[in-house]
């Protein structure tokens, strides 16, 4: 008689054996219901910028049954790590990961200096099979739990482009196909035009589609409705959206101004704030919004910082974001409620003096700057595992870099080179698991997973990662 080990692995290889087509709908619902584990904030946003159908393929009935409790059993059994990022945005950011990191273009500024950072030998980061998600050339990822995370790409309909979303519910070793919005993607968030470029899911049944349009869904994805916020027109922009502690917060530009929407995430019940943030002088403003637990904060660049709100018991109050006096713009991560880092520019537009780290224990309220100039010539993504473990995004003299301290600033390292690309959604789901978007011009964008902590990052795949 074998085993019950043997006969486990029996099991679980018959499943996975016919794990090829689509589920039927009825199962994917009933999954869908399964609650997500612990959400975790997540990081990103430019100013822009579904629980779905898992891929299963069952023969009989009694197949059936085996693979749903197979799939529970799956969803409850990961690693998420004590002492991760607090409750936040469903991402990097949230994927965020920091919530909604900036994607501003990592080419490097002719005048600004790049320190030297660890002199040991960085391999550039390691490609899966394929280099693309299920044909996805994604453009915004969100995870909610270190397992289960959603990617949204360009994909083909109609031989026409248009978005198209894949699903992981193993940490992003596999991934199904979901359903979309059916709009186009919009590269950048492109506030003249119609569609989407950013995703963001709250937990395994709430999500939203957005930057410009607003879509949402309550059902894991198996449909969206187009959203408009009352007190708008029907075509205001959306240029940013995190959710964290029950609540989904986008910003949007009203007029001259951005302003902060929130509705309990289960609900499409958003409510204006008071608040209004201006629009800065420069050509491309860049807004960035960031919350952990219940707390929260926007921050607007226009080359320069522009101006900034706080999320404070439940209401957006105007704030004084950090490095508003450097003569270039910032970045900002969240590793708890009280816990912030941004990454600034320091005289970019003036007498450039290197990128610089500033940290804040106290919410927002003060920021001190902390050990060393980051190795970049210019920075534009940062996202936080924790107050000492940091991870900036930018550019050297090789390209586009990806540079971590592990110390709280006092020493960095390069821990991924990724050459000609534009990165994006730069985020921590927990304390060790992180993702990043590399956005080469002209090309595929690839995926990739740090499950370090930050020190090492593979390209994630169709074939696993």
């Amino acid at each position: 008689m074998k085993s019950d080990e043997s006969f486990e692995r029996e099991v679980r290889a018959s499943l996975r054996a016919s794990a090829a087509g689509p589920a039927p709908d009825e199962l994917v619902a009933r999954i869908g219901e399964i609650p997500s584990r612990e959400p975790s904030p997540r990081a990103r946003g430019r100013g822009l910028r579904s629980v779905a159908r898992l891929a299963v393929n069952l023969a009989a009935a009694a197949v059936v049954v085996i693979a749903v409790a197979a799939l529970i059993v799956s969803r409850n059994g990961g690693n998420l790590p004590a002492g991760g990022q607090p409750a936040g945005s469903g991402s990097v950011a949230t994927p965020g990961a920091s919530a909604a990191p900036s994607a501003r273009s990592t080419t490097p500024a002719p005048s600004a200096t790049s320190p030297a950072a660890s002199t040991s030998p960085v391999p550039p980061a390691t490609p899966s099979a394929s280099t693309s998600l299920l044909g996805l050339s994604p453009v915004s990822v969100t995870f909610v739990s270190a397992d289960d995370g959603w990617v949204l790409g360009t994909g083909t309909c109609s031989s026409a482009p248009c978005a198209a979303i894949a699903r992981t519910a193993d940490g992003g070793r596999t991934w199904a196909p979901v359903s979309a919005p059916h709009v186009s993607i919009v590269p950048g968030g492109d506030q003249g035009a119609p569609g989407i470029s950013g995703l963001r899911f709250a937990d395994a049944r709430n999500g939203w589609a957005f930057g410009p349009d607003l879509w949402a869904t309550h059902d894991g994805g198996a449909t969206w409705a187009r959203l408009t916020i009352p007190g708008l027109p029907a075509d205001a922009a959306i240029v940013a959206l995190a959710s964290a502690h029950g609540t989904v917060h986008a910003a949007v530009l009203d007029g001259q101004g951005y302003r902060v929407a929130s509705s309990p995430v289960g609900a499409d019940d958003f409510r204006l704030s008071a608040v209004r943030v201006p629009v800065g002088a420069g050509p491309v403003p860049s807004v960035q919004l960031v919350l952990s637990g219940a707390a929260g904060w926007l921050i607007e660049n226009d080359r320069t910082v522009v101006g900034g709100a706080r999320l404070v018991n439940g209401a957006w109050v105007t704030w004084q974001p950090p490095c508003a006096e450097v003569v270039g713009p910032a970045s900002l991560a969240a590793s708890g409620p009280t816990e912030l880092a941004a990454a600034c520019d320091v005289g970019l537009w003036g007498t450039p003096t290197g990128d610089h780290l500033y940290l804040s224990h106290d919410g927002g309220s003060t920021f001190v700057e902390s050990g060393t100039t980051v190795p970049l010539q210019m920075a534009g993504q940062v996202a936080a595992a924790s107050p000492s473990v940091i991870v900036v995004g930018g550019s050297d003299a090789t390209g586009a870099v990806l540079v971590a301290t592990f110390d709280g600033g006092r020493t960095w390292t390069i821990v991924a080179r990724l050459g000609a690309v534009t990165i994006a959604d730069l985020g921590f789901t927990t304390a060790t698991q992180g993702v990043v978007i590399s956005a080469p011009s002209g090309g595929p964008a690839r995926l990739l997973m740090t499950r370090d902590g930050g020190r090492t990052w593979r390209a994630v795949g169709s074939t696993g990662g």
